[in-house]
């Protein structure tokens, strides 16, 4: 186990350490290789909230982290298997602030679609596959948009915002199923 978490905080390090950017490329290139959530057999759905973190909530103070917890959803009739592997390789936030969508604020995701770190993930003993029941649902991760850990966006100042996740059931790369659109609230 303690192998395991050296492994995955030096992944950590090292996508860290890349150059950052603050262009919406990224996202704009995740939203082309999309599949819609419902396609195939996982539905992906996010909260703002619940959980670990308590009830759903809609309003945060400017400063406030916002946990986003992640459930998907086997809508086939057979089992299925989903990867938890680490956040950069699996998750890519799409966030708008009173309509526009926000960059992100370092090249990680960028950096983690290249085949030598691709091939870095599947080859790492964090990745992790579970098996989903037919019709069950389970929270199966969470981040946070916060300055702490891997800071997606800038500071959230005061305003509307939606969020979708592109979430990727593989470990490491293939399609990225789109969850809901969660909407929500930042006040000073």
């Amino acid at each position: 186990m303690r192998k395991i978490l050296v492994i995955a905080t030096l992944m950590v390090c090292v996508l860290c350490s890349l150059p950052s950017g603050g262009s919406s490329a990224g996202q704009e290139k995740s939203v082309a290789v999309k599949t819609a959530a419902t396609d195939g057999v996982f539905k992906v759905t996010i909260a703002t909230g619940g959980g670990l973190y308590g009830p759903v909530k809609s309003r945060f103070k400017v400063g406030e982290d916002v946990p986003v917890v992640i459930s998907m959803t086997n809508t086939g009739d057979k089992p299925a298997k989903y990867c938890l592997s680490t956040s950069v390789f699996q998750n890519r936030p799409q966030m708008r602030k009173d309509g526009q969508l926000l960059p992100y604020l370092s090249s990680l995701s960028q950096q983690a679609d290249k085949e030598d770190a691709i091939e870095q993930c599947e080859r790492s003993q964090s990745r992790q596959l579970y098996d989903l029941q037919p019709n069950e649902t389970k929270v199966v991760d969470w981040f946070k948009i916060s300055a702490m850990g891997i800071a997606w966006y800038e500071l959230l100042s005061a305003g509307h915002y939606e969020l979708v996740l592109m979430r990727r059931v593989e470990c490491c790369q293939g399609a990225l199923l789109e969850s809901n659109k969660v909407a929500f609230e930042v006040v000073p």
